[in-house]
């Protein structure tokens, strides 16, 4: 079992170095044909640069770590090329702040002044739902001393578009709140513009008339609910949340389906669409 990983290993650092080869036009030749290693030093020191300036905001602290002809490809596919617009995306993408990313190397090799590293990564809002996860890559470069990202690569992981842990996250959120008679904190999960429907109520428009409707729901019977997911669907910023329902109060049962959408923004999940009957 040892020799056959040692074998994997050993075909992996070949292909690793042949890419190099080919991304930096045969600069690995020119490092003088160094064995291949493990850097774990190295190693941690970039991941623990990159994800720290990442979860400060600072894009410009993360914009340094690049070389001045870098080229990244994000989840979101396309070829951003040259540090300046590299800053730019990444300035665009931290946004507001607030979002904490997590990168976890899971394989590395170095050859002479070059680091090749790849992993898989998690970013979370600042209220812990999972936003995203996926593989990286990246290529660093030893310039002056220094190591900067020469290429990267991005991919959401395809799992994540029904990630099971962020919808009951959010399943939780709104559990939570109801359960505890907090019309505060439920009519927070709404959208300014989101749109309740219920049965026989029919529809209530506005964040506002929203909470007002829990607050008129709850009463002084303080029920209990409790939410089955039986499907998910995420894609970017949207999560669709379907499901049953099971409402106690007063030693009555009500039982039925819901439908949520919620959508993030400013770095927190909304529900933009609801749907409740029986």
């Amino acid at each position: 079992m040892r020799s056959s990983a040692r074998a994997k290993s050993e075909i992996g650092h070949r292909f690793i170095l042949g890419a190099l080869t080919m991304i930096l036009g045969g600069s690995v030749a020119a490092c003088g044909g160094a064995p291949v290693a493990v850097n774990e030093a190295a190693t941690n020191q970039v991941t623990t640069a990159w994800v720290d300036a990442f979860n400060a905001g600072d894009a410009a602290a993360m914009a340094a770590l690049y070389a001045e002809d870098a080229r990244s490809i994000p989840p979101t596919g396309g070829v951003v090329t040259g540090r300046s617009a590299i800053e730019s995306f990444w300035r665009e993408d931290i946004g507001a702040g607030g979002e904490v990313t997590k990168l976890t190397p899971e394989s590395s090799a170095t050859q002479g002044d070059l680091l090749h590293v790849d992993g898989v990564y998690e970013v979370a809002s600042k209220d812990a739902v999972v936003l995203g996860r996926g593989q990286y890559q990246q290529l660093w470069r030893r310039v002056d001393g220094q190591w900067k990202v020469q290429h990267e690569i991005w991919r959401l992981d395809p799992l994540a578009q029904r990630d099971a842990s962020m919808a009951e996250r959010l399943q939780s959120l709104w559990m939570a709140a109801y359960n505890a008679g907090d019309a505060a904190s439920l009519t927070a999960l709404y959208d300014e513009n989101a749109v309740l429907s219920t049965q026989p109520s029919g529809s209530t428009v506005g964040k506002d008339a929203i909470g007002a409707f829990w607050k008129g729901d709850f009463g002084s019977a303080e029920p209990k609910t409790t939410l089955v997911l039986s499907d998910v669907y995420l894609a970017g910023d949207l999560a669709h949340l379907e499901g049953e329902y099971e409402v106690s109060e007063k030693g009555r049962t009500t039982r039925g389906h819901y439908v949520q959408l919620w959508m993030q923004s400013d770095n927190a999940w909304r529900i933009h669409r609801e749907m409740w009957w029986q």
